[in-house]
């Protein structure tokens, strides 16, 4: 009789052991998946700021060329190039007379 008590004893302690490894092997691997889901949502984050940070450069090149393209196609128009010999060459039209301000 002593020895079925010994052996159920034994046997209380086997399984109270394996619970205790079981236990800390489910709780390891849920501290190691937070760990790596908090790693990876911080990543994502990341990287989502960085797209977004893209998105408003692109957005702003764009603007850009739009621009230039505008400008380039003035250019070519004889407003802008007669406003350019008058302003910046001081040119004149042949019938056109020149005042000169004495003030400046």
């Amino acid at each position: 009789m002593k020895k079925q008590k010994i052996k159920e004893r034994e046997k209380m302690k086997r399984k109270k052991k394996s619970i205790n490894i079981t236990n800390i092997i489910s709780i390891a691997l849920i501290i190691y998946f937070g760990y790596t889901f908090f790693n990876q949502q911080l990543a994502i984050n990341k990287y989502n700021s960085q797209i977004e940070m893209y998105k408003k450069e692109i957005e702003s090149k764009q603007n850009l060329v739009e621009y230039y393209n505008n400008k380039n196609e003035n250019i070519t128009t004889d407003e802008y190039i007669e406003s350019v010999a008058r302003e910046k060459l001081g040119l004149v039209k042949p019938y056109e007379t020149v005042y000169v301000d004495a003030n400046n």
